[in-house]
């Protein structure tokens, strides 16, 4: 790897000649995300739910603590609302032609809510 770095240096030297900086920066990124972008998604898929298990056990464990269903009720409303606000910043973008647009996430503010409304079953 070491070995390869002088070599790796030039290339992307003689690209941001040729092509400037705005577009070696996009023709790398694209690499990248060509090279990974099919093992982060069978990640994702895999791990996905588990995740989500996960996080809502620890939300219904935390809320056994009084202060925080308190604090939930002060941040989640402003959570949500700047929440959708990226969301629909990054649609608008993307549609105006923005091509990093397309690479950002979308918060995914329908699951997080059913998934941490959703009461655990109590046990007798």
């Amino acid at each position: 790897m070491v070995k390869q770095a002088p070599a790796a240096a030039r290339s992307v030297a003689a690209d941001v000649k040729s092509a400037g900086v705005m577009g070696a920066a996009s023709g790398l990124a694209k690499t990248v995300y060509a090279k990974y972008e099919p093992t982060a998604k069978g990640l994702y898929t895999k791990y996905e739910p588990m995740a989500e298990q996960y996080a809502a056990s620890a939300w219904f464990s935390l809320n056994r603590f009084p202060i925080v269903p308190k604090v939930t009720q002060a941040v989640v409303p402003t959570a949500a609302y700047y929440s959708e606000k990226y969301n629909v910043m990054v649609q608008q973008t993307a549609e105006k032609g923005y091509r990093v647009a397309s690479y950002l996430p979308l918060v995914p503010t329908e699951k997080i809510a059913k998934v941490f409304s959703t009461q655990p079953v109590a046990s007798s």
